[in-house]
């Protein structure tokens, strides 16, 4: 039976280099009936190469290699989801806690060393008096 996939993958390319050989033709200003029987052998050749490429590809155990790692990927991304899930839990209840007590913090500024800057305390530079 054919596979869809394998199918849709032969067709593209050989779509793509019908197009390149269209391109190359009217560029070179060849007979439009060279153009076509160029474009139908280009087609057929590449589709055809295409397909059993994609079947040996499958055939000698790529395929399983493509398998699995696509298998990884939604792994990958259901525990990115379950984290997240529970990352917006925790945010949550954390937000919960919060409203519930509220005590009073202290100023950033005392806890971190970091104080405002006064004019007072900047030093004042000039330019040079050179005219």
């Amino acid at each position: 039976m054919i596979d869809i996939c394998k199918l849709t993958a032969a067709l593209v390319f050989a779509a793509i280099a019908g197009l390149t050989a269209i391109a190359a033709g009217l560029l070179s200003d060849v007979r439009i009936s060279v153009i076509l029987m160029r474009t139908a052998c280009i087609f057929l050749a590449t589709g055809v190469l295409v397909y059993i490429g994609a079947f040996l590809f499958e055939k000698i155990g790529y395929g399983s290699l493509i398998k699995e790692t696509e298998q990884a990927m939604t792994d990958l991304k259901q525990k990115e989801k379950q984290e997240q899930s529970e990352a917006e839990a925790e945010a949550a209840g954390d937000a919960q806690d919060k409203d519930a007590v509220t005590e009073p913090q202290p100023e950033r500024s005392n806890q971190e060393g970091f104080a405002p800057l006064d004019t007072d305390s900047l030093r004042k530079v000039t330019g040079s008096s050179e005219s």
